[in-house]
Formats: C-alpha cells, structure tokens, sequence
C-alpha cells in the first residue's frame, strides 16, 4: 500500500512591478488555517490542505472530487526583501506581496 502523500502543483502568477513582486496561486476551497507559507534562504514555500466534512445529519452518497494537497516553491530574486513578505488567501486566491530591498530602488538624484 502507497502512504505517500501526492501534491498538485497551483495554477500561479509570479510577477514583477517597480516596488516588488506579487504571486498569486490558486487554492480553491482552501481555507487560511490550513495553508503553511514560509522561506528557506531565498526560497518561498507553499504546502496546503483541502479539509471537508459533511454537515451534521447528512451522509455523502457520492462524491466527484478528491481532496486536494498543493505544494510549491518559488526562487525569490536578489532584489526580494524577504522581512516585507505580506500573504491574503480570498476566495480561494493566495496572494503573497514581496517588496524591493530599498538599496536596488532607483534613486532620483536633484541636480543643484
């Protein structure tokens, strides 16, 4: 019997504006207590669980969707400033914002 736990990869979007970066991942019908974010070194990792029970007084007759668990790592670039990680999970969208190190903003130099 195979008790290896199997992961589905989030569909995501990993992009870059002037301030910083901005991933967002899909996780239908996951809820925020059962979502673990975090970083190692350079690395932002994600690992979530779908958890459902029926209600009380009802049976499950049938059912057409497994439980998901989702898994996924993301190199941040250099320029990442990892303390100013913030992350919302709404409506089953992740959204984890990472600004720019001010050291590698550019910089508008008065000339007097």
């Amino acid at each position: 019997m195979n008790t290896e736990e199997k992961f589905t990869v989030p569909s995501t979007q990993f992009v870059e504006n002037p301030e910083g970066y901005v991933l967002k991942a899909s996780l239908p019908g996951i809820a925020k207590e059962d979502t673990e974010l975090h970083v190692e070194g350079r690395t932002l990792v994600l690992k979530a669980k779908s958890h459902y029970q029926n209600p009380a007084g009802f049976r499950q007759v049938a059912a057409e969707f497994e439980h998901e668990s989702y898994a996924m790592s993301a190199d941040l670039p250099e320029m990442a400033d990892v303390g100013t990680l913030t992350a919302k999970l709404e409506n089953g969208l992740l959204t984890v914002t990472i600004k720019k190190r001010p050291e590698t903003q550019p910089k508008k130099i008065e000339i007097l």
